[in-house]
């Protein structure tokens, strides 16, 4: 059973990223990542599958990429799946934090030779691009019309701009029990989990056509993992950091209600779903 002391990084417990100061979002964001920088591999599954989801909808412009940039590279997952793709190419990979950005120069090792960042990928960056790509990333931007015009303009004539988000749906048992609970405890409505903060297929695709894209192809797929129990994936959950940016603790009370909501409203033969909205977008720049 989770503790009462450990429901701070719980997702949905506080206000969702986007009703926060940008400074206050990033702080969290960084602090959250790199707190779980050794425990984000061994929970970090469906990040994986978007990862070979990312580097198969780009295709062949991985491989012709002279100068590739990946933003928010986490434990360098993806930033040796390009290497693998890519062993000519100078890549730079960037992350929040320097945890991070350690943790993926152990995974990779010197001889992938990376130029390592710590950098916030929202920040103006310097130099041209055949490829700016990221796994899992974006959903976290607190500017993220501003942040794709900008990396607009780091892309070289006919460079690529690559993506995997996550959108709405996802962790939509959950969004749904917290609601269950509060009314069960009369207690008032509940904020939204940051989920229900990201944006949509639909909203990406206009974001890009604003940010200069003429053209963008984008796919989304739910899927569904399942875990032993709700405090399993909660647990989980908080091990790969990826958890509210901002988050306040809520009453032992409202925990136990969530808990027995989901498993009444979700469980099915010892075990409850969890939904992933996942979304992939590859655009070039004309």
């Amino acid at each position: 059973m989770l503790e009462h002391n450990e429901l701070k990084g719980l997702p949905g417990l506080g206000p969702a990223p986007y009703t926060l100061n940008c400074m206050d979002v990033k702080q969290g964001i960084r602090r959250n990542f790199a707190r779980r920088a050794r425990s984000y591999d061994q929970h970090a599954g469906m990040q994986r599958r978007m990862a070979h989801g990312l580097v198969a909808a780009v295709g062949d412009s991985l491989a012709r990429a002279g100068h590739i940039l990946e933003i928010g590279c986490g434990t360098g997952y993806l930033t040796g799946l390009l290497r693998q793709a890519n062993r000519e190419a100078r890549l730079v990979a960037l992350d929040l934090d320097v945890a991070l950005i350690s943790a993926a120069r152990r995974r990779l090792g010197p001889e992938a030779a990376v130029a390592w960042l710590v950098a916030d990928g929202e920040a103006p960056l310097r130099g041209e691009y055949d490829l700016i790509i990221a796994n899992a990333t974006f959903q976290w931007f607190t500017r993220p019309e501003e942040t794709l015009a900008a990396l607009y303009r780091n892309l070289a004539p006919g460079g690529v701009l690559a993506f995997s988000t996550l959108g709405p749906q996802t962790f939509q048992e959950l969004a749904a029990a917290l609601n269950q609970a509060a009314r069960s405890l009369n207690l008032p409505a509940t904020p939204p989990i940051p989920a229900q903060g990201f944006g949509d297929r639909e909203t990406w695709s206009h974001r890009l056509y604003r940010a200069g894209f003429p053209q963008a192809r984008l796919a989304r797929k739910m899927v569904t993992a399942t875990f032993p129990s709700v405090q399993k994936f909660l647990k989980a959950l908080q091990a790969t950091g990826a958890t509210n940016p901002r988050p306040c603790p809520i009453s032992p009370r409202l925990l136990h209600a969530l808990i027995a909501a989901y498993q009444t409203g979700y469980g099915r033969d010892g075990a409850i779903p969890v939904s992933y909205d996942m979304i992939w977008a590859v655009a070039e720049k004309s």
